[in-house]
């Protein structure tokens, strides 16, 4: 396939395209070390803002994937990148420690969970530790029209554990039965802007992206609209009998990581 040969980075998603909750997949380290052997660099984009980017090098390392700060962007970057021009005052979050870390960092004023100070606006992320007390609050300041946002829009987080894990999709649905607001802004997948800071950062276009995921609606729909070339593993949430009833389609489906390793060294003549 022409596009294939072109493809110069690979954005992947991680957890249900690289690794099922703390399960690495078989595919993913071999993919990586051909895509060096290549010379096709590699990002992993993830909407899951429970982890800071450190967290997520630690992650990585973890369970067997070397990765820096600087290969990693998240939701979290993304909506970061989106409030940076206009910054809304202090911030109450409905998420993780690191959610919280990664806004501190970048400059934000993120409010104790505890606090009785109007916020600026309202941040929902994905909380695997969810505090009730703190969603209530959160649905009295949106309640109220202060700025709301999202990190992303994923209803339910991949795991290979027998459970359903909601996700922040889920949890903005809940708060827009309790009070009739959806979030003002969305960030991460499948809003363009991801793949187009990347890609500025990196210095291509998003036509020499391969965006790979396992979801249609975030996923693949990002790589449509940002002009990169998006391929749909089979290895996470979407199954093949999806696809017939989704007006979403990918460029490329595959089973998983090792068939787009073949697939790209074959189009580079390697």
């Amino acid at each position: 396939m022409q596009r294939l040969a072109e493809i110069r980075h690979v954005a992947l998603d991680m957890d249900g395209t690289i690794y099922l909750g703390n399960q690495l997949l078989k595919e993913s380290r071999p993919f990586l070390d051909r895509m060096k052997e290549l010379g096709i660099g590699c990002t992993f984009l993830t909407n899951n803002s429970s982890k800071s980017r450190t967290e997520y090098v630690e992650h990585l390392t973890r369970i067997g994937i070397p990765a820096t700060r600087e290969s990693v962007f998240t939701s979290t970057n993304a909506l970061i990148e989106l409030l940076a021009p206009k910054p809304p005052g202090s911030l109450f979050v409905v998420g993780t420690t690191g959610l919280c870390r990664e806004l501190s960092d970048a400059g934000f004023d993120v409010l104790p969970s505890n606090s009785d100070l109007q916020p600026g606006a309202v941040i929902v992320g994905y909380d695997p530790h969810l505090d009730y007390q703190t969603l209530c609050k959160a649905a009295w300041w949106i309640k109220k029209g202060l700025p709301y946002f999202a990190t992303h829009p994923d209803r339910t987080c991949p795991t290979n554990e027998e459970k359903v894990l909601l996700d922040c999709g889920a949890l903005c649905a809940a708060l827009k039965a309790a009070v009739g607001r959806k979030p003002d802004v969305v960030a991460g997948k499948p809003e363009p802007q991801m793949l187009d800071a990347l890609c500025s950062r990196l210095g291509i276009t998003s036509r020499e992206v391969a965006m790979v995921g396992d979801r249609l609606y975030t996923d693949v729909l990002m790589a449509s609209r940002a002009g990169a070339f998006g391929i749909l593993t089979l290895t996470g949430e979407t199954r093949r009998s999806h696809l017939a009833a989704s007006e979403i389609q990918p460029d490329l489906v595959i089973e998983n990581l090792a068939e787009l390793a073949e697939l790209l060294a074959s189009a580079k003549n390697i």
